[in-house]
């Protein structure tokens, strides 16, 4: 039987889930069956506990970049924010395949993004330095958001993201952004070469 939280963080591992699930229904082992049915239910509520407290956390850090004084304190409690709130996009679409959480992240990652560039060089200064955070979501989103004023530097970091954390929601997303900066960028030196005449 199964006790505690169970450990379907692969296709894999749910195929052989729904394989002992479909075993126990042939051999009418209900003990069983209800047994997974519970360990579903209590892993989906524990996701969802996880959900609350973490969009809880990035309120709380939001509020505070409200009440910081001055530039410093200021841009140190927006990276803080912009850091925590990629991370939850990762861990959102990644670990809990929760769109709500994902989205709610991405939108608090720009508009933190839009406050540290109004502040001026500090900000961006500061977005930079993200280019070496050890997290793959938090690098991929700083290079993404800076990819069209810094391509030279914005590049190398996604790519790398691209290598090191494959299939990750981070590094897809930035292999997106890439690709479609790549395409902006094809196009509008197709409409600005001059076609020659015969």
């Amino acid at each position: 039987m199964t006790k505690g939280k169970l450990n379907i963080e692969s296709l894999e591992a749910l195929h052989a889930l729904v394989q002992r699930y479909l075993k126990a229904d042939q051999e009418n082992d209900t003990a069983t069956q209800l047994d997974i049915l519970r360990a579903l239910i209590r892993s989906e509520q524990e996701d969802y506990q996880r959900k609350l407290r973490l969009l809880a956390e990035l309120n709380t850090l939001m509020n505070e970049t409200r009440a910081a004084r001055g530039t410093a304190d200021r841009v140190s409690k927006l990276i803080t924010a912009f850091k925590f709130a990629a991370d939850l996009r990762a861990i959102g679409y990644d670990e809990l395949a929760d769109q709500e959480t994902g989205e709610k992240a991405s939108d608090a990652v720009h508009n933190i993004f839009n406050k540290l560039k109004g502040i001026g060089p500090e900000g961006t200064a500061a977005l930079v330095k993200l280019f070496d955070d050890p997290s793959p979501s938090v690098r991929s989103f700083a290079a993404v958001l800076l990819l069209h004023e810094m391509p030279e530097r914005a590049i190398p970091v996604i790519e790398g993201v691209e290598r090191t954390a494959p299939a990750s929601n981070a590094s897809i997303a930035a292999g997106f952004a890439l690709s479609h900066y790549r395409r902006e960028l094809k196009r509008k030196s197709q409409t600005t070469t001059p076609s020659s005449t015969s």
